[in-house]
């Protein structure tokens, strides 16, 4: 290359016009690569279905339509597809191009509402081709809200139950659900909120009485104290008062039974501690002849109605059951002395004048089924035979 080719070289290159349209063509370009830069770009929508079977608790089986109705439109809304029950998401046309979602999302919440059914009922209701048809269908069939008949098999559920001895938790809990029931089956028209606020404080006040009537006898004490509150309990405050009074009466009746108060019915007395010997033989002497001492004789009026006396029942009596071995000496001690025949044996040892203690081992099964076949018992109103 010749000298006049570099001179042109460096002529064009350091001319003027060519050196600023090459600034605005880099100014343009880093103009818009700027811009660019800055766009957000869209994201593609993509589209997720819920694929995960059902977690529902229960299962429709004709009779149980209300629970069974409340526990699917919980978890259908909980989806966000409450729509497709209601009718708010009717099917688009076939040309729309959601209608493929829908499509799915329909057979989606249709196929929950047939997994919760038990498997005899199925077959009445898969041929419908939405999920809102399946809805109503299965409305239709079990329910109707103004069937007064299921209305008043509740009432009179209600109005007949009682604790019955079992539970307080289950008794409380059978009577919420029959009332949870009534509240569906009848729901409050009013729109007045003094007018709402009224009526539920009737509704509250009448289940206290019916959830205090069918309590056990034993909660008396606490149905007395709950009607005296002020204000006046919901029907769940009164069930936590009264559940602390028997909770109260579990443990407190459940307590262990003191040592030495029970009577031996059976076999040889062993002591926790060693008897003094001459109360021992002062005891074995007095067992051929002397009775226990008794207690007062029954003043409730009750008495024996196998021969008339008041002052024993039925199941003590020695007329009916048979006499002890030491009715005749005492019978022949209380003629002597003209007295009442009350005879004791009295030592310084509770153990040892409540529970007769015997000379040998015949002896003692001899006695001991005597007390037993005669119905001995501390508790009872028995002793008072003469």
């Amino acid at each position: 290359m010749g000298e006049d080719d570099f001179s042109h070289v460096e002529s064009s290159t350091t001319d003027p016009t060519t050196f600023t349209e090459f600034a605005a063509q880099m100014a343009e370009l880093m103009k818009i690569q700027a811009s660019t830069s800055n766009t957000t770009p869209t994201p593609t929508p993509t589209i997720t279905y819920e694929t995960s079977p059902a977690q529902i608790g229960i299962k429709l089986d004709g009779s149980n339509y209300a629970l069974w109705s409340q526990v699917i439109e919980m978890y259908v809304a909980g989806k966000d597809k409450l729509g497709y029950l209601t009718g708010e998401l009717p099917a688009p046309s076939q040309t729309d191009s959601t209608f493929n979602r829908w499509r799915t999302e329909n057979a989606i919440v249709k196929g929950w509402l047939i997994n919760s059914m038990e498997p005899r009922l199925i077959g009445n209701f898969i041929r419908f081709s939405t999920a809102k048809g399946v809805w109503d269908a299965i409305a239709t069939t079990y329910f109707d809200g103004s069937d007064t008949s299921q209305v008043y098999d509740l009432k009179r559920r209600i109005s007949r139950m009682r604790q019955g001895g079992g539970s307080i938790e289950a008794y409380y809990n059978d009577l919420q659900g029959l009332w949870r029931e009534i509240d569906f089956r009848r729901p409050n028209e009013m729109k007045c909120e003094l007018d709402i606020k009224k009526y539920y404080d009737i509704i509250q006040e009448d289940r206290v009485y019916i959830f205090l009537d069918g309590l056990d006898d034993r909660l008396d004490k606490a149905r007395s104290d709950v009607l005296q509150m002020s204000p006046f309990p919901t029907v769940e405050q009164a069930y936590a008062h009264v559940r602390r009074e028997d909770i109260r009466q579990t443990v407190m009746l459940g307590a262990p039974t003191p040592t030495g108060v029970g009577l031996a019915t059976k076999g040889t007395y062993r002591p926790s501690r060693p008897i003094p010997t001459a109360h021992l033989q002062l005891q074995t002497a007095a067992n051929k002849t002397t009775p226990p001492s008794r207690p007062k004789a029954p003043t409730d009026g009750s008495g024996c109605t196998h021969c008339g006396n008041p002052k024993h029942t039925r199941e003590t009596c020695f007329k009916l059951h048979g006499y002890p071995d030491w009715w005749d000496g005492l019978k022949a001690r209380k003629l002597a002395a003209g007295g009442t025949g009350r005879a004791a044996l009295v030592t310084s040892d509770p153990l040892v004048t409540l529970i007769p203690h015997e000379e040998s081992t015949s002896t003692s099964e001899k006695d001991s089924s005597s007390f037993s076949n005669s119905g001995y018992s501390h508790q009872g109103d028995h002793w008072s035979w003469y």
